[in-house]
């Protein structure tokens, strides 16, 4: 398939992403995870059917970086806010901390594993491979509470506590991910500083740029001038971070912050970009399924089996936290943290930056862990998720069971008793409506 297909079919993605956005289907369809457009991806990529060649993959590559920084941006509009409501810096500093935790968990078994399994790598490519794969790992998808609220009609206070805490969890890949781009930043010879520094540099790239956005967009919200300058702003953002071999994502992430920090027209912009984030993300997940490759190292299998492994670990230990520290997660089930499992666009979007950035093993072996982690977690985590919140008395509209795990999942939290923090089932969950 050459560019020009290739091309044609992504817009044609495009636009039924944002069908879906502007609710002509029905609500709660798909994935959480957008999964399935990875599966395609790779089903059509290189290292499957072969219709999408590397030639004109490697033609899109700009266009995938323009993307993926943009979709950074629009995470850092939202970031700490959940609709217009602001999430509580008690739960977004915790939301923070469990992300970095678990990715650091993640990236330690994954440097142990890495150092005694393939002493092929150099140190520092297995830093990198460490880093990579950890960040990947750390997420929990904002849109997965998001789909079960939307498909089962579910409310309560643990809703919003993971809703709170998926929505603040996106800062630890993200930092991370700058972090190790910042260990082979392209500009050492003239500005020599340490991986540290190159990390503040990164976000300050995406703070001062924020601050110009907003003084260019001034006290008077207009349409067509705002688009201009978050377009012009994004994209200067995104060169002058790559041009210095920076991570551009963690770069407009910080902007995105910056503006929704500062601006006074912050809903306005929101409500502006929302609409934008679906028909980015849809292609962008294709051309990341397309980039995976089995075969791009020999350690590539068991790197993502441990890293798996680490990840379901650190995820239950996310979810024991929760229990132990915040009332509103006491007495529930104990399958929390795996309704924490469910990963998407943004640990996919660091997973196609690494490959982009690091072509190769590490790149790519990256890449597939962010792909396994989010099949996987699709499997698992909507299921957990779905009979935790069954047992929480959240769920108002009747359960459907699953064809993985989930009627087992659910069994168990039907036949529990339910605990001292539960809230009894609503009259519509027993009647069956809602």
């Amino acid at each position: 398939m050459n560019a020009i297909w290739l091309l044609m079919g992504l817009l044609v993605l495009s636009y039924l992403g944002s069908s879906l956005v502007s609710g002509r289907v029905l609500r709660g369809i798909g994935l959480p995870s957008g999964a399935e457009y990875v599966v395609l991806g790779f089903v059509l990529g290189p290292s499957a059917l072969g219709l999408l060649e590397p030639s004109s993959l490697a033609a899109f590559e700009p266009v995938a970086g323009v993307a993926l920084g943009w979709l950074a941006m629009v995470v850092g509009l939202d970031f700490g806010f959940v609709g217009n409501r602001r999430v509580r810096p008690s739960r977004m500093a915790l939301g923070v901390l469990m992300s970095l935790l678990t990715g650091g968990a993640v990236a330690a078994a994954v440097w142990f594993a890495a150092a005694r399994g393939a002493p092929s790598l150099e140190p520092g490519d297995r830093v990198l491979l460490a880093a990579g794969v950890g960040a990947v790992s750390a997420e929990t998808t904002r849109h997965a509470v998001l789909w079960v609220t939307q498909r089962y009609s579910a409310s309560g206070k643990l809703s919003d506590l993971i809703a709170d805490i998926a929505d603040c969890d996106d800062l630890g890949p993200l930092l991370m991910m700058g972090g190790a781009f910042a260990l082979v930043p392209q500009a050492t010879g003239h500005w020599p500083l340490p991986f540290w520094g190159w990390t503040i540099v990164t976000a300050l790239i995406g703070v001062v740029l924020g601050l110009v956005a907003v003084v260019l967009l001034g006290s008077d919200f207009r349409l067509i001038q705002s688009w201009g300058v978050l377009l012009g702003t994004s994209l200067l953002t995104i060169g002058t971070s790559a041009r210095v071999g920076l991570s551009p994502l963690f770069a407009t992430f910080a902007m995105g912050v910056t503006i929704a920090a500062i601006s006074r027209h912050r809903e306005e912009i929101v409500a502006m970009v929302a609409p934008t984030e679906r028909p980015v993300i849809l292609p962008a997940l294709l051309l990341a399924g397309a980039y995976v490759s089995p075969k791009a190292a020999p350690f590539l299998p068991w790197i993502v089996a441990i890293a798996l492994a680490a990840r379901v670990a650190g995820k239950l230990g996310t979810g024991l936290v929760f229990r132990v520290m915040s009332p509103d997660a006491r007495g529930t089930s104990p399958w929390l943290g795996l309704g924490l499992l469910s990963s998407g666009a943004v640990a996919m979007s660091v997973g196609l930056a690494f490959a982009l950035r690091f072509p190769g093993p590490v790149g790519h072996t990256v890449l597939f862990a962010a792909a396994a982690a989010a099949v996987f977690g699709e499997v698992v985590g909507p299921q957990a998720l779905r009979a935790t919140l069954r047992k929480a008395g959240e769920l108002a509209a009747p359960e459907r069971e699953s064809l993985f795990f989930g009627r087992g999942l659910a069994r168990a939290a039907r036949d529990a008793p339910p605990g001292d923090g539960d809230a009894p089932p609503s009259s519509a969950a027993r009647r069956g409506e809602g």
